[in-house]
């Protein structure tokens, strides 16, 4: 890896026009950036770094921007003369796991991704194991040179033990409910699976362990493999299993959970056990696990020890507030949370798993966390957080790649003011001020929408005016009009139009003048617009359907029609206020 990736950041150098020295000296926490009676010098402590250094430089002095994946900016006026001395000083970096969380196949805009990564200093991809199954070998080597880690990870039950491998000669591997052993479905959406394993099963757990194994003999390059339960909840209540929860002890509603029994002392121990099989066969390999819903805490006795690591992940945080706000009801209590994984750690990683898109079902609606971010990095990195990772898709670059850019920014360790007010001067030139004024606007919405604001769609339009997003449009249209040929501010005009008309849809079904006719005219409305980075097509079809179908049935439509969703919702309204 280490001479393919100096081999790259020499090839880079000269692609960006970069007349500069690369030097390696090992003692260096991170690059830097020298000059020299106008000579300029990139020394790092190895070749990934220096490959940093290079797009570093390129940004701040060669008139570049690496704002969106596969499509480089340049603006000659950006071009500048580096200050003699030492004007970028090598700095360890914040946080030293950065990276994103794949929620969707590989594909031809793969490359287009890790390349971003690495221009932007991001080292980590968490994906489901069954997408990295399909990622080519070049997509894999193309990434190890730019030194981005892969875990084959999340939910994954379903993948170590297989209904179609399993289900008819081992019905006993898979949760008993009811006092029934389930039938694991083949069809349904991995997101709705609810449907757990039975995890105290010692035949389980050493298929498992063998089924790892295996995998990581036919993948080498993977050093971080992911147990994680199924989406949902649906845990087996055998005898066995009965004996690590108590059905009296609920989860939280913070955390979406309290309609169910805590899960966590099930799972650690299938963790714990798990891992000490796997570490005497492969000491090598990190276990990778989630804290989430029902199982968001270390159970009692837990230790996160070495070759583990938790994605702690917070989620329907409100978006309104840091997630150290004491003053916040839910992001406090992830706080907390937060604190009790690094104070068991044993000698293993604590990761945090971000949405700063909201979540999957917010549907491309505003999340300006730009300030936000820079303030929870630094508090990640001073109660010992080791990374963290954000849910992203290319597709809706436009509504959310700032927080994307920023997030990346924070983690290496960059200053708030700088870095913000230099991706407004990147995208916008002379007209950052009145694009900050824009994303002012949408912020000033959010934080008047309630005290706390939960990132779904009800949260956000119940509580918001039509008057908000025409003035906010408004502002996009005049700044679009300023430079007429900008990708970027055009689709900004696009994104907020559609604000506009899904706020219209959502009034006129709470007014009952909504029609199965008018939804499919905004659906026929945004796939229309296929070619931007606006929206995420398949995620907007599949939370439609819930609306489509509410208006056949007559069922209220709060949100995607799960019911143990819909009630909390119901509870937010108060809640929220």
């Amino acid at each position: 890896m280490t001479d393919k990736t100096f081999e790259l950041a020499c090839a880079e150098a000269a692609r960006y026009g970069l007349r500069a020295e690369l030097v390696i000296e090992e003692d260096l926490p991170s690059f830097e950036i020298r000059c020299k009676n106008g000579e300029l010098t990139i020394a790092a402590p190895d070749a990934l770094e220096l490959l940093y250094g290079v797009y570093d430089a390129a940004e701040r002095f060669g008139g570049w921007s690496f704002f969106e994946p596969g499509r480089d900016r340049f603006d000659a006026r950006r071009i500048v003369t580096p200050p003699e001395g030492v004007p970028v000083p090598a700095k360890k970096p914040l946080l030293k796991r950065r990276g994103f969380i794949q929620e969707f196949p590989f594909g031809p805009e793969t490359c287009d991704l890790f390349d971003w990564m690495a221009k932007n200093k991001l080292n980590y991809l968490l994906t489901w194991v069954k997408y990295y199954d399909g990622l080519a070998d070049e997509y894999k080597r193309f990434a190890e040179i730019r030194g981005i880690a892969v875990e084959c990870g999340h939910h994954n039950f379903d993948y170590w033990i297989p209904a179609s491998r399993y289900a008819k000669d081992h019905p006993e591997f898979f949760a008993e409910i009811g006092g029934k052993r389930i039938k694991p479905s083949k069809d349904k959406n991995a997101l709705l699976l609810s449907e757990q394993l039975c995890t105290t099963d010692p035949q389980v757990r050493s298929e498992i362990v063998k089924n790892m194994v295996e995998y990581c003999q036919k993948h080498p390059e993977i050093k971080i493999i992911g147990l994680n339960p199924n989406d949902g909840f649906g845990w087996c209540e055998c005898e066995n299993c009965s004996r690590f929860y108590d059905k009296s002890q609920k989860g939280d509603f913070y955390s979406v959970s309290e309609h169910v029994y805590r899960a966590d002392r099930i799972y650690h121990d299938l963790l714990r056990d798990v891992a000490e099989k796997l570490h005497k066969v492969r000491p090598d390999l990190t276990l990778g696990f989630c804290a989430y819903v029902n199982y968001c805490s270390p159970s009692p006795g837990f230790r996160l020890k070495k070759g583990m690591m938790v994605h702690m992940a917070p989620y329907w945080r409100c978006i309104n507030h840091t997630i150290d706000d004491p003053e916040c009801p839910i992001n406090s209590k992830y706080a907390a949370d937060i604190l009790r994984w690094t104070a068991v750690r044993d000698g293993g990683d604590v990761n945090i798993y971000e949405y700063y898109m909201g979540v999957n079902f917010y549907l491309m609606l505003p999340m300006i966390h730009f300030g936000e971010m820079f303030h929870e990095m630094k508090w990640y990195a001073q109660k010992k957080v080791d990374g963290v990772s954000t849910q992203f898709h290319l597709s809706h670059w436009t509504v959310y790649g700032m927080n994307y850019a920023l997030m990346a920014r924070a983690a290496r360790g960059e200053e708030m003011k700088p870095a913000v007010a230099g991706l407004f001067d990147t995208l916008f030139g002379p007209d950052a001020e009145e694009a900050e004024a824009f994303y002012r606007r949408i912020k000033s919405m959010l934080l008047k929408a309630g005290r706390c604001h939960i990132p779904y769609p009800r949260s956000l339009l119940r509580r918001t005016q039509m008057s908000d997003y025409r003035e906010i449009n408004a502002l996009a249209v005049k700044l679009a009009a300023k430079a007429p040929q900008d990708r970027f501010r055009a689709e900004l005009v696009i994104w907020t139009e559609y604000m506009i008309r899904f706020k219209q849809l959502f009034d006129d079904y709470r007014a009952k003048h909504l029609t199965e006719k008018d939804v499919r005219a905004f659906l026929d409305w945004i796939h229309a617009h296929r070619d931007t980075r606006v929206f995420v097509h398949d995620r907007v079809d599949m939370y439609f359907q819930a609306l489509l179908d509410d208006l056949r049935t007559g069922r209220e439509w709060i949100h995607f029609n799960l019911d143990w969703e819909d009630s909390y919702i119901l509870r937010h309204d108060e809640f929220l206020g």
